[in-house]
């Protein structure tokens, strides 16, 4: 019998989708499972919840948005066995889900938990205090993923999300800064950046498959040079669209480890959720940190 750890984030995702939530319990009982369920209230809960039950079970199930993920393989990295993690995407946007090729289905999603194998995944490290599953950014719409209402995001879904970003164009600003990786140092006004391990970012922007790996011990580094008017501007979304990075606005570089100087506090967010505004953030990846029950 397995014995599984089921975390729901009962307030994620829109309203049609939430009726099956509270059936996935039942049916990974019928397909033989021991199944503990906690139901998360709070920030915070499902890190506890890890931290606490998953000595317990064989594997972590978490029901929920990329948030609810990445609280789930936060509080994964403080434990010294790590159990593998599946996950049932209910939120808005689902990059996560994206890039593991799982179904949004819930029900599809728990069949592939218990029939697909686990793989190991990087991890971002954010000043040595906080995780990331898939990206960290700063900068242009970047806002808009916590700032927008939650029942906003659970009647209109992705369209949410949309409607904030076009809001939130008047808002754009440079920010200055220095990045430096191993093998190289980027200066001047930039609008955005994300340093990501994802096939897809923000549920706009896909990169290739050719230019991921989540297991290769390296992020992607998208940086975006601050235009001098709308039509640069326009001209950096369609190369970015169109794959093509080498717009000379667009900083676009692989490594394990980069560490960004502003000359002013800087607000950062870690899988869609608000990190603070520290002025220097130094980020690395934990090369094969956790399991990850990936679609084959």
């Amino acid at each position: 019998m397995i014995n599984l750890l089921l975390i729901i984030n009962p307030a994620a995702g829109r309203s049609k989708r939430k009726s099956y939530v509270f059936q996935v319990a039942d049916w990974f009982r019928r397909k033989g499972c021991s199944v503990s369920v906690f139901s998360t209230t709070k920030s915070g809960d499902a890190a506890k919840f890890v931290e606490q039950y998953a000595s317990e079970n064989d594997i972590i199930v978490c029901c929920g948005g990329d948030g609810t993920l990445n609280e789930v393989i936060t509080g994964s990295m403080k434990l010294a066995e790590r159990k593998p993690i599946g996950y049932l995407p209910a939120g808005t946007t689902n990059d996560m889900a994206k890039t593991l090729h799982l179904p949004t289905n819930i029900r599809k999603a728990a069949h592939a938990v218990l029939s697909e194998k686990p793989i190991f995944q990087d991890v971002g490290a954010f000043n040595k205090t906080k995780y990331f599953t898939y990206i960290a950014s700063f900068g242009a719409f970047t806002k808009v993923s916590y700032s927008t209402p939650q029942w906003l995001k659970n009647r209109l879904g992705h369209l949410a999300y949309v409607l904030d970003g076009i809001r939130s164009v008047g808002e754009i600003r440079p920010y200055h800064l220095k990045a430096e990786s191993r093998d190289s140092v980027w200066t001047g006004n930039f609008i955005f950046g994300s340093i990501s391990n994802s096939r897809s970012i923000g549920g706009v922007l896909e990169l290739k498959s050719s230019d991921v790996s989540l297991n290769d011990g390296k992020f992607e580094v998208l940086l975006i040079r601050e235009p001098k008017n709308f039509i640069e501007f326009q001209a950096i979304l369609h190369d970015l669209y169109h794959h093509n990075f080498q717009n000379k606005h667009i900083v676009f570089f692989h490594t394990d480890r980069i560490r960004l100087e502003f000359d002013q506090p800087t607000d950062w967010t870690l899988d869609g959720e608000y990190a603070g505004n520290p002025q220097t953030a130094e980020i690395s990846n934990i090369h094969d940190a956790v399991r990850l029950i990936h679609r084959q």
